[in-house]
């Protein structure tokens, strides 16, 4: 596979390993491995403020957290979260995630807080608003209810603004009945958006070695969402497992059109750059990696390879 040629530039270390788990989608060693390399790095002194690192750490234990809440086990998909929180808390969704597992777990002020910084961070968050409003109607505290429901009424979307009428005007005359319950479990239930979806079948597909279901199920969500960086990251690397190197070059520069710090994509493009033979042009997209993130062992590596071929010529 295309992540597998990345792989082995890797020496053979706790980074390696966790980025192996991680293209196979064993989320729980991925995490793990990735917690030892940084220790690993904080004895030896090295900088922990690594893009790439701390993005594939975040979304492990984001995705470990999804497996354990689905097992059942509430109370640890809460602690992977307040891991990745830690590593990056300007994650919105992260904060969501987080307070949506407090409130499971009867921790209704640790919730509160959680869905107040991902509010903070994004003050049209529809759903934060709606479960913060809930948890205040828990209390029996409607008019703050009501006054947080009020609030995430202009970021509402079209189908649901005339729920949220409703329910404010039933927490104001009935608020004990089911109604009222009834309208927040639909305000809340989960959607996950066409584009979320295609992203999960794709990244599937791809770690399963079905690039041909990855391609068609891409190019058809690309086609609706054509300014979501990670659908043309990974139409990139299903287009590089099959051997269109062109088209998957074409792909990562897209992503980076639109993303341009989206240092996954960057490495995948100086790979296929290299794969063409393009290795100059590989070499200044390694720089730029780098200088994002000096301690990046992809780049690193890749870079080395890079030598022997550069001075031949």
């Amino acid at each position: 596979m295309f992540i597998d040629r990345f792989v082995r530039l890797l020496p053979r270390n706790n980074l390696k390993k966790a980025l192996a788990y991680f293209n196979t989608g064993d989320y729980r060693k991925a995490s793990r491995e990735f917690e030892a390399h940084l220790e690993r790095l904080g004895e030896e002194g090295a900088s922990r403020d690594q893009e790439l690192l701390r993005m594939y750490m975040v979304e492990s234990y984001f995705e470990y957290s999804r497996k354990l809440e689905k097992d059942g086990d509430l109370a640890s998909a809460a602690a992977e979260l307040e891991k990745a929180v830690a590593l990056q808390p300007a994650y919105a969704d992260i904060h969501y995630g987080l307070g949506r597992l407090y409130e499971s777990i009867g921790r209704r002020s640790n919730s509160r807080e959680s869905l107040k910084r991902s509010l903070a961070l994004n003050p049209a968050y529809f759903k934060a608003r709606v479960m913060l409003a809930r948890s205040w109607w828990f209390d029996g505290k409607n008019d703050r209810a009501c006054s947080e429901l009020a609030e995430g009424m202009t970021a509402a979307p079209t189908f649901f603004i005339e729920n949220v009428r409703d329910l404010i005007g039933v927490l104001r005359t009935d608020p004990a009945s089911d109604e009222a319950a009834e309208l927040f479990r639909r305000l809340l239930e989960e959607r996950p958006s066409s584009a979320q979806i295609s992203k999960q079948l794709s990244l599937e597909s791809i770690q399963n070695g079905d690039y041909d279901f990855a391609l068609a199920e891409l190019c058809k969500a690309i086609s609706m969402h054509p300014n979501y960086p990670d659908l043309h990251n990974l139409l990139g690397i299903a287009y590089a497992n099959t051997g269109m190197t062109d088209d998957a070059i074409i792909e990562f520069e897209t992503a980076l059109k639109i993303h341009p710090d989206y240092l996954k994509a960057r490495l995948n493009l100086a790979l296929s750059l290299y794969e063409k033979g393009a290795i100059e042009e590989s070499r200044r997209q390694l720089d730029r990696v780098l200088d994002a993130d000096p301690q990046n062992e992809l780049a690193k590596n890749l870079l080395h390879e890079l030598s022997p071929t550069t001075s031949a010529r």
